[in-house]
Formats: structure tokens, C-alpha cells, sequence
């Protein structure tokens, strides 16, 4: 299906998943203290729109609703809801809220769902 002009250009499951263990590494580097591994990605979303592993692969989060850029409770809430689907991957409903992604007309996964949000290549 071509893309309407105009439309965004969401981000899919594998750029996303890059960006992933990209940022995984840096949390786990900032998880000596123990503050800078939990701040790290909402601060980064509220903040930047993007955390490093997603500018280095060119993804940026915004509102769903109108493109626009992200408010700290959005990224609060899209944080919340990332743990929880992280904690629970060892299950098949929490891989499922990541995977959703990969099915989503949107390419959204649960946490983006759950804060409103998009990820779209910047």
C-alpha cells in the first residue's frame, strides 16, 4: 500500500527492537546508580523525544493524536507500562504488548498505546 503524502512514517518492530538493546546497554552502565538506570529512558522521551539508541537508529516518539511532542506524563506512563511488559516477557502476554508492534497499523506496542504515543523515524 503506497503511504499518503503527508502521513507519518512510522517506525516497525526491528528498527525499534535495535534501538532496544542499544538503550539496554546504556541502562545497564547507568544502573551502577541506581537513580540514573530509572530515569534514564522517561527522562530521555519527555525530554528529547528520543532516547540515544533511538537517534542513533533515527526513531523519535510523539503524541498519537497530532505529532506533537510528548508530555513527562506521557513518558511516565509509557515507562510504567514498558516495565511491566519487560517483567512480564517471560510470559507470552508480556511479549505480546512488544510484539503488538509488529502487527500494529500504527507499529505501536502496548506502552505506546497506553500513553498515546507513536514512534515515527525522525
Amino acid at each position: 500500500m503506497a503511504q499518503q503524502v503527508g502521513a507519518p512514517n512510522y517506525a516497525g518492530f526491528w528498527i525499534r527492537f535495535v534501538a532496544y538493546i542499544i538503550d539496554m546497554i546504556i541502562v545497564v552502565i547507568l544502573s551502577i546508580t541506581v537513580i540514573g538506570g530509572l530515569i534514564y529512558l522517561p527522562l530521555m522521551w519527555w525530554k528529547k523525544g528520543q532516547s540515544v539508541g533511538m537517534m542513533l537508529v533515527g526513531v523519535k516518539i510523539v503524541r498519537a493524536v497530532d505529532g506533537g511532542p510528548i508530555t513527562g506524563s506521557m513518558a511516565f506512563i509509557r515507562f510504567i507500562v514498558f516495565i511491566v511488559e519487560g517483567l512480564a516477557s517471560y510470559i507470552l502476554i508480556g511479549l505480546l504488548g512488544f510484539i503488538w508492534a509488529a502487527f500494529d497499523s500504527r507499529k505501536r506496542a502496548w506502552h505506546d498505546i497506553a500513553a498515546g504515543t507513536v514512534c515515527i523515524h525522525a
